[in-house]
């Protein structure tokens, strides 16, 4: 009779257990594993996943490239290939280790050397800007020194020139 009561007793305690808790709180902890297993289970028999998680491990430890792939896949395809990926990852660090990083004043040279031409205006430009500057005085009157330079910039891009309000600063005011 004594086993019949540790056996009620063990089934009462079962039955009062609520296992859908339980397995909310294994399912977090065990979805990295079983995609990392499944990941690596088909990239070993299926010759175009083995492909794809080749070049998953060579690309993803690369600091510019983001395949935006789960974790737990990158982890499987640099466990499956790992010898293929640190040869392609040492030969990408020799790369980097040999670039010729410029000094600050050949940098500072190539920043300050003026980047276009300067292109003289066309008759068409400054009789458009004409029309606009004295359109502007005609119609804003005494708030023209303010708001001229907008005013003309705007007119000037109806017309389909492109100015800077500094460039009509220096020249009007």
């Amino acid at each position: 009779m004594a086993k019949k009561k540790t056996k009620d007793q063990f089934s009462e305690l079962m039955d009062n257990i609520d296992f859908t808790r339980w397995l909310q709180a294994l399912i977090p902890v065990m979805q990295p594993i079983i995609v990392f297993g499944a990941w690596l289970g088909f990239s070993m028999f299926d010759k175009k996943a083995s492909a794809v998680s080749k070049l998953i491990a060579i690309c993803e430890p690369i600091p510019t490239i983001d395949l935006n792939v789960p974790r737990p896949v990158v982890l499987a395809s640099l466990y499956h290939s790992t010898d293929e990926a640190l040869k392609i990852l040492k030969d990408v660090i020799e790369y980097f280790e040999n670039i010729e990083i410029p000094s600050a004043d050949e940098i500072i040279e190539e920043i300050t050397e003026p980047l276009d031409p300067i292109i003289e205006p066309t008759t068409d430009f400054l009789n458009a800007l004409s029309d606009c500057r004295d359109n502007a005085k005609k119609n804003l009157g005494f708030t023209y020194p303010v708001a001229g330079p907008f005013w003309i910039v705007s007119c000037m891009q109806q017309k389909g020139f492109k100015i800077t309000i500094d460039y009509v600063k220096d020249k009007f005011f």
